[in-house]
């Protein structure tokens, strides 16, 4: 991939392409018509190299990661998203809650040393009130006064709201308060009404999710941001989807990263009742560096390995990525869909992997401080 003193031509076969080269070179924003030719066109290399000069310009070579621990405090779920093969049904044998002092004790245990982030997103289950969530959070501050915790999406968050007869604003106040500090960027699927009824019916309408996203920043509570992609959507949703957390960006300011998410074919009801293909390395690429273009007002963009494997998140750094998330340590969600990766990567195969890549690792916090 060039670097930031070469020019872009060099690398673009699409003269398509070119009106938007010079767009970025000028730090102009792409259009939605702009956003439509970067999925049409062929010329990945070129999309590519645009992605990869605007990354060179923001971040150089740094590239994060973190270290950190995924935990979903219970798998029951009343929503019903055929995307997902995580979800189980009160009964269900293999249906959980997990109490505080179980997480508490597992955050204890010897490999969960030296975890500076704990990422907890889970079902959406009606037993579940503020109290829990309040005693959690306290438990586990007490316990681990440096602990950052990063909870719920922005469903989640309204959902338990509800159940527990508060305002959304009420909620998020009081979990705050117990130790709450920053919330992921799950749950967006994609925006589009149509589609949404399709993939995850009762999961609340793209207006809750940016609605609650807007009232976590405009409280200081700066959150993450997604999008899966590789069902049944096509070129022009994920536009849409991009555009509106753009347009949110543009009044809050305090989305901190994007994650392309690829979607996982394997056991569940989505890819039962279409006919979807597992995505490929071309497409993931793609949606990497399509993200880099047009959320211009989003500071980081993620290469998420455990969705798209390891080397694939190392060549998507050279595609506008500049962070590789983290450890994870135990994630499930994914991977009950059908993710082959690892369930965690250590510390330093993260440093490897960028290393290889030929970027310069840095490990970071949630909010991007970095440490020595």
């Amino acid at each position: 991939m060039p670097a930031l003193s070469l020019p872009l031509e060099r690398y673009i076969s699409d003269p398509r392409l070119l009106p938007l080269a010079d767009k970025v070179r000028r730090e102009e924003r792409l259009s939605f018509q702009d956003g439509l030719l970067l999925y049409e066109s062929p010329d990945l290399t070129g999309i590519g190299a645009m992605a990869h000069w605007v990354r060179l310009r923001r971040h150089g070579l740094k590239t994060y990661y973190v270290v950190s621990r995924r935990m979903s405090y219970t798998n029951i779920c009343y929503t019903h998203c055929q995307f997902c093969a995580f979800q189980a049904k009160p009964g269900d044998p293999k249906a959980y809650v997990l109490s505080a002092e179980t997480i508490v004790k597992e955050m204890e245990k010897p490999e969960n040393a030296g975890v500076r982030e704990l990422h907890m997103v889970a079902g959406h289950y009606p037993k579940l009130k503020i109290d829990y969530f309040e005693d959690l959070f306290r438990s586990l501050k007490r316990r681990f006064p440096d602990l950052h915790l990063k909870v719920f999406t922005m469903v989640e968050m309204d959902y338990y709201a509800r159940v527990s007869g508060l305002s959304v604003e009420a909620f998020l106040d009081r979990c705050v308060a117990a130790g709450l500090e920053s919330c992921p960027g799950g749950g967006a699927e994609i925006f589009d009404e149509e589609l949404r009824a399709k993939i995850c019916i009762g999961k609340k309408d793209a207006n809750v999710w940016l609605e609650v996203a807007e009232l976590c920043h405009r409280k200081g509570i700066p959150t993450n941001c997604t999008m899966l992609y590789g069902h049944i959507e096509q070129p022009r949703h994920r536009v849409d989807h991009l555009l509106r957390l753009r347009a949110l960006q543009d009044r809050t300011g305090g989305f901190l990263a994007y994650i392309p998410l690829a979607y996982q074919i394997e056991d569940n009801e989505l890819g039962r009742t279409y006919e979807i293909h597992e995505t490929t390395g071309h497409q993931d690429l793609r949606e990497v560096a399509v993200a880099r273009l047009l959320l211009d007002n989003v500071p980081h963009i993620k290469a998420y390995w455990v969705m798209i494997t390891e080397g694939l998140a190392q060549i998507g750094l050279s595609y506008g990525a500049d962070d590789l998330d983290g450890t994870i340590i135990e994630e499930s969600i994914a991977h009950d869909a059908g993710a082959t990766t690892p369930q965690a990567l250590s510390k330093g195969e993260l440093q490897r992997l960028i290393t290889k890549a030929g970027f310069e690792p840095l490990e970071r916090d949630n909010l991007y401080k970095i440490y020595a």
